[in-house]
């Protein structure tokens, strides 16, 4: 039995990708994933069977401004915190990020998405927005040398205790000469209408 052991063994494929880092940003981004997931799913469920009270759940908010410092800047594929020399603050996304929205989508919403960088000028052109499953059609605008932001309206969505809105970017790239961290776009704020 030992022998088939062994023998099996040097049958399995690593799971080492090209890229180091790779496994650990998959990780990350498969355990927020989940995290957000079973979040939605109990609060799905309360909303099902109601907890016995007197008082009901809040409603919830019908605009949000969620700044890039702030504790309801909540999602994955994010960087730390990082503050510009005219004192705004931003955090660079990977190739994939996502912000939990905990608004009314029950109308549609108009929102915008302000930024303060990229690295590569076709990573802001070729980027894609999505709310839960549904795509998001948006303009974009720039202004200054890095300044720039999405506008648009989000749809009608079924009613939930919060959505995911993701944005994907075509590629990453080196944020600076010798600096290891690959990142796309600068991202400051994001505001939805009422």
């Amino acid at each position: 039995m030992n022998e088939k052991t062994n023998i099996a063994g040097t049958n399995i494929l690593s799971f080492k990708s090209p890229e180091a880092r790779f496994p650990k940003a998959a990780a990350d981004f498969v355990d927020a994933l989940l995290t957000v997931q079973r979040n939605r799913f109990e609060k799905e469920l309360e909303t099902y069977h109601p907890v016995a009270s007197t008082s009901s759940l809040p409603e919830k908010a019908i605009a949000a401004h969620i700044l890039a410092e702030s504790d309801e800047f909540i999602g994955s594929g994010w960087s730390k915190l990082g503050k510009r020399r005219d004192g705004t603050s931003f955090r660079w996304m990977s190739k994939l990020g996502t912000i939990m929205l905990p608004v009314d989508l029950t109308k549609p919403r108009d929102f915008t998405i302000k930024g303060c960088g990229f690295t590569k000028r076709r990573f802001l052109k070729e980027t894609t927005l999505w709310i839960d499953d549904k795509p998001i059609e948006f303009s974009l605008s720039r202004r200054g040398f890095n300044r720039w932001t999405f506008s648009g309206t989000l749809p009608e969505m079924p009613d939930r205790p919060f959505y995911i809105i993701r944005m994907q970017s075509s590629g990453i790239s080196r944020l600076a000469e010798g600096i290891d961290a690959f990142v796309s776009l600068a991202v400051s704020e994001i505001k939805i209408n009422c």
